[in-house]
């Protein structure tokens, strides 16, 4: 069984994972692993995988300078009419960005239905304006309700923002969140380990603070290394879950 280790840079993170896989990686199978997990345990660890995953295009993305927005309605509206709004809400902010010299605007977004509807965003930030500036621009922007913003976290050690934004699908299939076209993508290399009779230390990047590092066995595929590294005044978002096993 091949060992391989997996480099992941997310921003200011990085991520390694050491692990065995029965299978070649880059090489298509069918999914037969999992067949014997429950419809509970599957969905937990498709949930996990999906955050690991939105982390990490946080990370690439967006830093502590960005926004966290919430837009609320001010009457009561289906998931239609929602949908068509926040379409026209960006489009009407591209625009204005645009008009005066923002960088394009840049997102990952979730419809929430518990309640009154309303929608999540995390978006690039106004250089140069306060958050009282930006809340005002935005609120003349969407005019549909309430508008409020806050500053991502710095430094934050766990998942909550990935787990917030995923705490609730109003798809019964499909992504639990959407994002812009431009974002950018997590770099990725996989490579294959040489087995050795010393266990090689798994290292963090110069300027990079080690804050998460343990091993865990999986029935599957044996025992999986993982560590995970901050860059000194850097910016994260949250922290990568157990399950390694499913990336193989």
């Amino acid at each position: 069984m091949p060992k391989y280790r997996k480099k992941i840079r997310a921003g200011d993170v990085y991520e390694v994972e050491e692990f065995y896989c029965p299978r070649s990686i880059g090489k298509k199978y069918e999914r037969g692993r999992n067949e014997n997990l429950t419809s509970e345990e599957q969905q937990k660890r498709n949930l996990n995988r999906t955050r690991r995953e939105l982390t990490r295009i946080i990370n690439t993305n967006f830093s502590g300078k960005d926004i966290f927005v919430l837009l609320t309605h001010d009457g009561v509206v289906d998931l239609e009419e929602a949908r068509r709004e926040q379409s026209n809400f960006f489009r009407r902010l591209n625009r204005y960005r645009n008009r005066n010299g923002f960088d394009p605007l840049k997102y990952i977004y979730v419809i929430e239905m518990q309640g009154r509807i309303h929608h999540h965003i995390v978006m690039n930030q106004f250089e140069g304006l306060s958050m009282k500036e930006m809340q005002q621009i935005l609120q003349e922007i969407w005019g549909k309700g309430l508008v409020l913003i806050k500053h991502l976290y710095k430094n934050q050690k766990d998942n909550r923002l990935a787990s917030y934004l995923t705490k609730e699908n109003y798809k019964k299939k499909g992504k639990r969140w959407s994002g812009s076209r431009n974002l950018k993508k997590p770099k990725v290399t996989i490579e294959i380990v040489k087995e050795t009779k010393r266990k090689v230390k798994l290292r963090a990047p110069k300027n990079f603070e080690i804050v998460a590092a343990h091993e865990d066995f999986f029935e599957e595929i044996g025992w999986v290394r993982y560590m995970k590294a901050v860059r000194r005044g850097g910016m994260d978002y949250g922290s990568y879950e157990e399950g390694s096993e499913d990336d193989c």
